[in-house]
């Protein structure tokens, strides 16, 4: 067999005859790396798990803190309020009992709190936050809790319980109250702590929180609650079951089953079907008396240490495998190095050119990427600029929209004082309700300029084609009426509506209504025809005018930015460029019919939303 081997690996006769112990040194060398490798990645995974957890632990010691922190204030509060002090001032009267109850609730409402009482000296309570509901604690007696022992002997107290009137679990916050140097009650504030074990169920944390007797008070687990960490004495049990800390009864049955001496080791815990390795971690939180513990599956480190331990193996042996290659064909590299090192160094050189190439593809990506971004703004610019230019025509027409009805108020207010003086307050009335009217009318017309005139968004929305037309006409109604143009409108019974930005489409409206105007300037027949169709997916809006016509050689150019067939200082020639932008970014099209001394008929359709279609 060694023959057969090293006739196969082509060893010299020296190696051959030592195959054998290099065989055995070989499969030693892997023994020992895997085992090495498995030691070490266990020591670092258990390290950085402490690290991991030492970590969370900070975190959620910091959050229980300002939980707590949050709601430290409130028995001194009560211990201090006007309402809480009447009760004890005038025992038994029925309206400052209610007084009290209703602050209480009042309190508790505003500051997040589970429950707030007063108790008097012998524990039974004057009044609550609950006092209205069917487990309220008015009446009940709570000498025998710990927290109002504290309160009454040290001034202050803090108790994680299960309350014995309504069976819910919280932590309780108590305050001596004092008159002067004599004891008169004690104020109690109740937390609810629930929200944070669903905190840490959502972070998938395995947390539990100790109190002072050795129990488990809050846990990710729900059955882990109200167990002793380790087994507790029989008397320990005895004093908690007899105080009624916890509701029902406890079982001294330990959570952990295994324990250690160190915290940090690894330990078996669960229940009777769930016994995992864990690594315990714990952080003592002294303002409590409590302990946060945490919980890490040591599982995982030993699975990632076999992991790294194989990976080690498979790795010396392709070492070795590779250097029996290597010596193998060592003689016949030798005679191929000088073609290697050219094949080499060909493949550096392409290499660079390689890297050259992408830096300066990259780069021109990101030229291109900067100038389409100047491109957009440049777009929108334009866009606000022809929009701007539009309201600047629209001007002259809306300052006399407005001078009318000026003028009507101004008539209206002398025809008021007259009436007034004749003490004909009816009529006076009715000229005031016309006055209103025109005020609505002209403040109508203001704030629609204003918005048309603002720099949008460009965000979509669903448009009512009829009431933007509408709106646009609005502004060149005295354009169309100073050139006595005819308006012939078509317009369907129900509303038209598209997905698109209104003020962007009105832009659109009013740059074809302001086209049309124009062109039939000196036109002996002004008709201006509008006309709105829907159709099962789209809805269609012509504007058609009796104007001079565009030739043929200038329809191809018609929609190119800055091109125009008017006088020098009547236009940018943005309009039909930046309605045809705005048309297309809506999913539709814009198109042109137009005959010489005929006129011309322009088409917007636009998709009609799903609900319409």
């Amino acid at each position: 067999m060694t023959a057969w081997f090293s006739s196969r690996l082509g060893l010299p006769r020296e190696l051959s005859r030592a195959w054998p112990a290099i065989a055995a040194i070989a499969v030693l060398a892997i023994v020992g790396v895997a085992l090495l490798s498995y030691r070490l990645a266990l020591s670092a995974g258990l390290a950085q798990m402490s690290r991991d957890s030492d970590d969370r632990l900070t975190l959620i010691a910091s959050t229980f803190d300002a939980t707590v922190a949050r709601f430290r204030y409130l028995p001194t509060v009560l211990s201090l309020a006007d309402p809480v002090r009447r009760l004890f001032r005038t025992p038994g009267d029925g309206a400052v009992v209610d007084t009290a109850n209703r602050y209480l609730k009042s309190l508790n409402q505003a500051a997040g709190s589970a429950e707030l009482y007063v108790l008097d000296t012998a524990g039974v309570a004057l009044a609550a936050s609950n006092y209205d509901g069917a487990k309220s604690f008015v009446g009940h007696a709570y000498d025998f809790r710990p927290y109002f022992q504290s309160a009454i002997r040290d001034g202050e107290g803090q108790l994680y319980a299960v309350g014995v009137t309504t069976g819910l679990p919280g932590y309780f916050l108590s305050q001596r109250i004092t008159e002067g140097e004599l004891t008169i009650g004690v104020a109690v504030v109740k937390i609810d702590l629930t929200p944070l074990e669903a905190d840490w169920v959502r972070a998938g944390d395995l947390v539990a929180m100790q109190d002072e007797g050795g129990v488990v008070i809050l846990a990710s687990r729900a059955q882990w609650k109200y167990h002793p960490l380790r087994t507790l004495p029989s008397s320990a049990v005895a004093r908690l079951n007899e105080s009624r800390q916890f509701g029902d009864t406890i079982e001294n049955a330990p959570i952990l089953h295994s324990p250690s001496e160190s915290g940090d080791v690894s330990v078996g815990l669960g229940d009777d079907n769930d016994v995992h390795e864990y690594a315990l971690r714990a952080r003592h939180l002294p303002a409590h008396g409590w302990q946060l513990l945490i919980f890490s599956d040591i599982g995982d480190a030993r699975r990632h240490a076999m992991t790294v331990a194989a990976t080690a193996g498979f790795a010396v042996l392709t070492v070795q495998l590779l250097g029996l290659v290597a010596y193998q064909w060592r003689q016949s590299m030798k005679a191929k190095g000088e073609a290697n090192e050219l094949l080499e160094r060909s493949v550096a050189e392409r290499t660079m050119e390689l890297r050259e190439a992408n830096r300066q593809l990259t780069s021109e990506v990101l030229e291109r990427t900067r100038t389409e971004q100047e491109l957009r703004q440049t777009h929108e610019s334009l866009v606000q600029s022809a929009k701007l230019a539009s309201l600047g025509q629209a001007l002259a027409g809306v300052a006399h929209e407005i001078n009318q009805p000026l003028a009507a108020l101004t008539t209206y207010i002398a025809s008021s004082r007259v009436l007034l003086h004749r003490n004909e307050f009816e009529r006076t009335a009715v000229n005031l309700d016309l006055m209103s009217s025109i005020a609505e009318r002209m403040m109508a017309l203001i704030g629609h300029l204003g918005m048309f005139a603002r720099k949008e968004t460009g965000a979509t929305s669903r448009v009512d084609v009829g009431v933007t037309l509408g709106n646009a006409m609005r502004l060149l109604q005295y354009r169309i009426r100073n050139e006595g143009i005819e308006v012939v409108l078509d317009l369907p019974a129900e509303p038209a509506h598209v997905e698109a930005n209104p003020i962007r489409l009105e832009q659109v409206f009013v740059n074809l209504l302001s086209n049309a105007v124009h062109s039939m300037r000196d036109r002996p027949r002004r008709i201006l025809r509008v006309c709105i169709r829907r159709a099962e997916s789209t809805v269609t809006t012509e504007v058609a005018d009796t104007g001079s016509g565009i030739s043929a050689d200038h329809m191809k150019s018609l929609f190119d930015p800055f091109f125009t067939t008017k006088e020098i200082g009547e236009g940018l020639g943005l309009g039909l460029s930046i309605s045809y932008g705005i048309v297309r970014e809506l999913g539709g099209t814009i198109s042109v019919e137009s005959e010489l001394q005929i006129g011309s008929r322009f088409r917007v359709t636009l998709p009609a939303p799903p609900a319409q279609a």
